[in-house]
């Protein structure tokens, strides 16, 4: 029985054209949680920088094709993708060169998925729903209405500052921009009240002694991800127990890469609203 063709427009405005529906993907680590969150089998993935080269770095019990530029094509060949999923915040393949993405596309046609910018975040889950529902013919074990009784429950508190962060170096530190990152952006739509940053882009960079003047914040997402400094290399940094919500305790992890999921989604809401 011949098998049907297989399309999809991704964010690139690239249109990908198969001649069946591709059933052994290749994704980027991100990608590749919220495919597997959504029921789509992934074949393995590569990560970037921001990842150990490990499964459980990433959250992923499967094979790992390396990270960055150290990307192991012969191992992506013997896992012989039928397509390649990635994230850009401005058209690139995110996580990799662009020598890397070519290879890649040489091996297996790409499809991007845009996670930055002014889409919000249902908007970027509602194309990771778009994109698995094509790849495969079951319902979604996702809704919607978990992320908006969670935002229900959430609540305006102007008085409570927060920032979000990550540790990028001894000497400073990297202030999220909510407007960037979509599930800041969605607390912010909320009412959560961010300490205001000075970047258009991703990243303020503010050195650790002036953090606390510039960000006094009440409640501190913190970047979870491995190339963030640790609980044992912040204690060295005076600056970091100056700011008032680690003073009181008030820090959560904050993952900037999570699976673009509804569940994933209200799940750190409630985090925030139970400290908020």
């Amino acid at each position: 029985m011949e098998s049907s063709g297989w399309s999809f427009d991704d964010d690139r405005q690239q249109h990908v054209e198969l001649a069946g529906r591709p059933v052994r993907v290749l994704a980027y680590a991100q990608a590749a949680q919220t495919l597997e969150q959504l029921g789509v089998p992934v074949v393995g993935y590569f990560g970037s920088q921001h990842h150990a080269d490990s499964g459980t770095a990433a959250g992923l019990d499967l094979p790992c094709v390396g990270s960055g530029d150290g990307i192991d094509l012969d191992l992506v060949k013997s896992l012989r993708p039928d397509l390649v999923v990635g994230v850009t915040y401005a058209g690139e393949v995110y996580g990799v060169t662009p020598a890397v993405a070519d290879e890649l596309e040489g091996l297996a046609p790409s499809v991007l998925i845009g996670i930055a910018g002014d889409r919000t975040l249902p908007a970027v889950i509602c194309r990771f729903h778009e994109l698995a529902s094509a790849l495969t013919p079951t319902d979604l074990p996702d809704s919607e209405a978990d992320l908006t009784s969670a935002l229900d429950a959430l609540g305006e508190n102007p008085s409570v500052q927060v920032v979000a962060l990550s540790g990028g170096t001894e000497t400073d530190a990297y202030v999220a921009n909510p407007a960037y990152w979509p599930s800041l952006h969605l607390l912010a739509d909320a009412g959560v009240q961010f300490t205001p940053t000075t970047t258009a882009g991703g990243w303020e960079v503010v050195t650790w002694t002036e953090l606390a003047a510039k960000h006094p914040a009440d409640l501190v997402l913190y970047d979870q991800r491995p190339n963030s400094l640790g609980a044992d290399r912040l204690a060295g940094i005076p600056g970091w127990s100056e700011v008032p919500g680690v003073r009181t305790g008030k820090v959560l992890h904050w993952n900037p890469e999570p699976p673009l999921t509804f569940t994933t989604a209200a799940a750190f809401v409630t985090g925030v609203a139970e400290h908020h």
